[in-house]
């Protein structure tokens, strides 16, 4: 499945540049930092909706219409559209139960959604590609410029890099897809990557950092430096934590102050970073 996925993604994946911000960076030395924890859309990779899961409706019934005529099944245009609209209706759905059984921020694990879909739509097709295409052509994603660079810039510091982010079973496969190399062989031990869909609970929620925390094994909070591009979902629970944040204000389609949000209120990154490599600057 994973092969399936990194080719999908590179079939259906063109090149997209950074938005211009008007974000300021700050820069300053970070003494002691022995891990930099990475976000993912809108982080490492640009994202076309800013997020995974964000896209706006309009392209929604195109994106299944176009995803499922790959797999030799025709829908009329407005059929499409009552076929996403249900697909959404199935992920409220799943988050009101969760939210129901005390889970404050609740993920759901899309292919458990598309197949609950196929079968009311009682249509034939290769599960994984749907999720994949449809993914694809809703929120396009491609390596944020520097990307490299940062990552084998902290690799050669010795560092511990690590992943906290909102995702889906097919966002590791940006890595070989996009850039070429694994997550692992861009130096991500499996071990300090936490993904939203496996513990069914989404950022901003405390617990995916303490997950991460508990496997870095005699590192404290305050030795991880968290790069995000979200203030309410990045840096506020990172800081809470103890861990130190840089926010990542590189493009505007991701880039979220989240101003007036409660949350977010006296929260303050270490660093403001408009491209990723200048991190190695401060580390």
């Amino acid at each position: 499945m994973e092969d399936l996925f990194a080719q999908r993604i590179q079939a259906l994946s063109r090149p997209l540049e950074p938005t211009p911000t008007d974000a300021k960076d700050r820069l300053t030395d970070l003494k002691g930092v022995r891990a930099v924890i990475f976000d993912i859309y809108g982080t490492c990779f640009i994202s076309g909706s800013g997020d995974i899961g964000s896209a706006q409706a309009t392209p929604r019934g195109s994106a299944l219409r176009e995803s499922l005529r790959e797999q030799g099944v025709e829908l009329e245009p407005e059929d499409a559209e009552e076929g996403m609209e249900r697909f959404m209706e199935l992920i409220r759905r799943e988050h009101a139960r969760r939210m129901a059984e005390g889970v404050a921020h609740p993920e759901v694990r899309i292919l458990d959604i598309w197949e609950q879909w196929r079968r009311e739509a009682m249509v034939q097709v290769n599960l994984a590609q749907l999720a994949i295409d449809v993914e694809c052509r809703l929120n396009p994603v491609w390596p944020m410029p520097g990307l490299t660079a940062c990552l084998e810039g902290v690799r050669e510091l010795g560092l511990t890099l690590g992943i906290v982010s909102n995702a889906q079973v097919f966002t590791p496969c940006l890595f070989p897809a996009l850039t070429g190399r694994t997550a692992a062989e861009a130096g991500f031990d499996p071990s300090h990557c936490v993904w939203s869909w496996m513990h069914r609970e989404a950022k901003p929620s405390v617990r995916l950092y303490t997950h991460l925390l508990e496997r870095l094994h005699g590192v404290s909070p305050e030795d991880c430096l968290y790069i995000g591009n979200d203030m309410r979902n990045d840096m506020a629970p990172a800081s809470s934590l103890g861990m130190r944040t840089a926010l990542f204000a590189g493009d505007g389609r991701s880039l979220r102050w989240r101003e007036g949000d409660p949350l977010v209120k006296g929260v303050e990154p270490d660093l403001i970073l408009t491209r990723l490599t200048q991190v190695l600057e401060c580390i």
